[in-house]
């Protein structure tokens, strides 16, 4: 054989080798193996479920009472089941924790057992809102209180109140595969109490300030996207007011995404704002009361905010929102939840709180509701 020819054929060889270990390279080893994918790239997404005001009157409470104390349990059975998937399981918790029998209280001014929050903890909650206009209702030493208890759950984010000025202006940032929610938390007011001058920080109020700008304005810096729940608006009105439209638009303006709120004790609407400067942001006006002993159909009638936000592709976005009708039931002098697709005619004939109740009177009052034109 030529000394050419062996040439050619050991080249031959040599490039069929190098092709070889080049398809070898791109080829993934074993059972199982997947192309790895920048993390830019990927694709995560975060459920937040929220629910409306847990507003304990003391009916409620005295429902709950046992040999040794108090179990709330029962208010939350047939609800958790539904949240037990969401990676954000939130309640607003309308009234203060208290510590003594003597302090317990119903309307107008609460104190509501400890053993609330164990509940809340044991139904599948991790996240508690406490700004509410009954949030200074007992004064410095029942909100230190309240503090103080929720320490012993690490695993609990707790917006709304503050044990310093420091933490007032940090920002709780959710984190899950490198999406970042930045998540706040305020209300409108105290109910006429004032917080101590030099502790102004206990409490997050909503004044359109130059400091909520900042502090929206870090929120938006920390994570992807913010979420902001708010205690606001009217009672017992289901049309958003102009005061709400005017806090609603300062937060979009300022960076807020997702904009879940309560206080009026009825639902309001859901729907899309975009602020002047053109940002825009989903608004659940409020979810109306979860729990409660107020009566009539529209007092009983809640929401559970259902929020779906996406990041992919170096883009975090809103990708579903919805609302789904709960209802506080009331029979026998027992209290609990349910979700209205759960709920029967059987039990809403048994309603103590309700007369001539029906699952379609909650459903269509539910629709109509939910529709209302907010900008016309």
């Amino acid at each position: 054989m030529s000394r050419n020819k062996k040439l050619a054929i050991t080249f031959s060889v040599m490039g069929a080798a190098v092709i070889l270990l080049l398809v070898l390279a791109v080829l993934p080893w074993g059972k199982g193996s997947v192309e790895q994918v920048p993390p830019e790239m990927q694709s995560v997404s975060v459920n937040i479920k929220a629910v409306g005001d847990n507003l304990m009157h003391s009916p409620i409470f005295n429902s709950c009472r046992t040999d040794d104390g108090f179990n709330f349990d029962g208010l939350y059975t047939y609800i958790s089941p539904y949240i037990a998937d969401a990676d954000i399981a939130a309640i607003n918790q309308e009234t203060i924790f208290v510590d003594s029998v003597s302090a317990f209280s119903g309307y107008p001014s609460f104190g509501t057992p400890s053993q609330v929050g164990e509940s809340i903890v044991r139904a599948g909650f991790n996240l508690v809102t406490h700004a509410t206009n009954h949030t200074y209702d007992r004064g410095y030493n029942a909100l230190m209180h309240t503090i103080d208890f929720w320490k012993g759950y690490e695993d609990i984010t707790v917006l709304g109140i503050n044990e310093s000025e420091e933490e007032q202006e940090e920002v709780t940032v959710w984190e899950k595969d490198g999406l970042k929610i930045s998540m706040l938390n305020f209300t409108y007011g105290l109910n006429g109490y004032r917080l101590p001058e030099d502790k102004p920080y206990l409490v997050n109020i909503i004044d359109r300030s130059p400091e909520n700008e900042e502090l929206l304005k870090k929120a938006e810096e920390c994570g992807d996207i913010t979420v902001v729940f708010l205690h606001f608006g009217t009672e017992y009105t289901h049309t958003p007011t102009q005061e709400q439209k005017r806090d609603i638009e300062f937060l979009c303006q300022n960076g807020a995404d997702v904009i879940i709120g309560g206080h009026p004790h009825v639902i309001q609407p859901v729907t899309e704002h975009i602020s002047e400067n053109g940002n825009r942001a989903v608004v659940f006006y409020s979810l109306g009361n979860f729990l409660s002993n107020q009566s009539g159909a529209e007092k009983i009638l809640g929401g559970m905010a259902d929020v779906t936000i996406t990041k992919k592709d170096g883009r975090t976005y809103v990708e579903s929102y919805q609302m789904h009708p709960t209802v506080t039931h009331v029979s026998g002098g027992k209290y609990t939840a349910y979700m209205l697709s759960d709920y029967t005619d059987e039990l809403a004939v048994k309603h103590s709180r309700c007369s001539n109740l029906t699952v379609e009177k909650l459903q269509t009052l539910f629709d109509r509701v939910k529709n209302i034109e907010v900008y016309n």
